[in-house]
């Protein structure tokens, strides 16, 4: 077998840094970048610096979006401290490739073709056109989104905690809302999330409102923005809303169905507010990470019912991680077009490419396997219920930061384990798998085609 000879480029041209090279090595240098700034004693509140495994940990689920926590952020950093994890999750959330792109524009500089390559990749978008006015529709829609959420959120704080601090709790959960982080402050007062405010309906519609924008995705939200009578969705719009319709409604419907014995910690609730607290973790559960209840107090029945959901994660272009919700679909028609014996894959009278839908199912296979890889090192690494171990995985990975309560007091190998879990699920399998690969040769001889049973 024949190959013909890749096309090798001296470094010196710069050509041997794929988009996907340049997104693995963006994130490494920020989270490396971070990881100091978190551990000088300004950033501690107390003055004591964080180990460097913490501030790892800390600066990587930060800048993934993450949320899982191994110290209090509210308690253990200081203002300082806090604002360093805010850009973080500013810069995590709306992409560092497309701030650069957004900065070079603003100063004037001419935004290149390897530039706007490297924001399609980050953004996991289809088309290389439109990439610079792509990325400052992105900055304007998550100024404007933080920016309402940040008023809603100080109008209601302030009665409680003075127009000030109100102030910067509402900047910095208005951020952490929408960029799909879960990270908060509350902390501070021995709360746990945002617990105090389970039955706030403002609370609740704001936090959880600004999770479900981030989720959808900048494609999706700029189709509905530019929506006008008579005019058809694309096939991605529509695959995100109709599954991401699907996981809430189906999901709140499981937590209320999983916690009816009368014990369980959703039974103890008003009808009401049992309600509203399974609709909002239904949406936050999909990356977005804050919690109006304690989440080790739930049923395991209700862990497993949360776990598909974190798994599944926000759609692709989105501020979260995740499997992604437009794979789910992809791979949910497939599955009806083989059982109705079609020869294509039709969704809303549109054939889906073959290529399309074997993208979707090597990352189905790529997230699955890194689960399952990642339990079982924690598994071997914690003596702590597999469970509960599985659970920090999946939450890791969909870049959720939902917690039983065990990855604070998780061994230093296991918190590089999910250091690594989470890097991963940001940036998704197959742009690492891509980062890491050799450069691809043309294949000028194909193989026969042959059967294997199936089924």
């Amino acid at each position: 077998m024949q190959h013909a000879e890749p096309n090798r480029l001296s470094p010196g041209t710069g050509r041997w840094l794929t988009p996907p090279k340049a997104l693995v090595l963006g994130f490494t240098a920020i989270i490396a970048t971070a990881t100091l700034l978190l551990s000088l004693p300004v950033a501690a509140a107390d003055g004591e610096r964080l180990s460097m495994v913490d501030a790892l940990f800390t600066a990587t689920s930060a800048l993934c979006v993450t949320g899982l926590t191994v110290v209090e952020t509210g308690t253990r950093f200081s203002i300082f401290g806090q604002v360093v994890i805010l850009l973080l999750l500013q810069v995590g959330g709306v992409g560092f490739i497309t701030m650069a792109v957004v900065i070079s524009v603003l100063i004037g500089r001419r935004v290149g073709l390897r530039e706007r390559l490297l924001l399609q990749e980050s953004l996991g978008y289809i088309k290389v056109q439109g990439m610079v006015r792509l990325a400052l529709y992105i900055l304007g829609v998550a100024v404007a989104a933080e920016l309402v959420g940040f008023v809603l959120l100080w109008l209601r704080w302030q009665a409680d905690l003075g127009p000030g601090q109100a102030a910067w709790f509402a900047t910095f959960h208005s951020i952490s809302a929408f960029v799909n982080a879960g990270f908060d402050l509350f902390g501070k007062f021995d709360q746990s999330s945002l617990e105090a405010y389970r039955a706030d309906l403002l609370v609740n519609v704001v936090v959880g409102g600004l999770i479900l924008l981030g989720s959808l995705g900048l494609p999706v939200l700029d189709e509905i923005v530019h929506w006008k009578p008579g005019r058809r969705f694309s096939l991605h719009t529509m695959l995100v809303l109709s599954v991401s319709a699907l996981l809430l409604v189906s999901g709140a419907v499981m937590l209320l169905v999983t916690e009816l014995e009368p014990h369980s910690a959703l039974a103890q609730l008003p009808w009401g507010e049992r309600l509203l607290v399974a609709v909002f973790h239904s949406v936050s559960a999909r990356t977005g990470g804050f919690s109006t209840i304690t989440l080790a107090d739930l049923s395991a029945a209700s862990w497993l019912a949360i776990m598909p959901l974190m798994f599944i994660g926000a759609a692709t272009a989105s501020m979260g991680g995740g499997m992604k919700t437009n794979v789910l679909g992809a791979l949910l028609v497939t599955l009806w077009s083989v059982a109705r014996g079609r020869e294509h894959v039709v969704a809303f009278e549109r054939t889906i490419p073959r290529e399309t839908i074997n993208k979707a199912l090597a990352v189905m296979m790529g997230a699955v396997t890194l689960v399952m890889m990642m339990t079982i090192f924690l598994t071997l690494s914690e003596r702590q219920d597999a469970i509960h171990l599985m659970f920090e995985v999946v939450s890791a990975f969909g870049t959720v930061g939902y917690s039983l309560g065990v990855t604070p007091y998780l061994s230093t190998v296991g918190k590089l384990l999910l250091v690594i879990t989470m890097f991963i699920g940001r940036l998704g399998p197959l742009t690492l798998i891509a980062a890491l690969a050799r450069q691809q040769s043309t294949q000028l001889l194909q193989y026969p085609e042959e059967k294997i049973l199936i089924g």
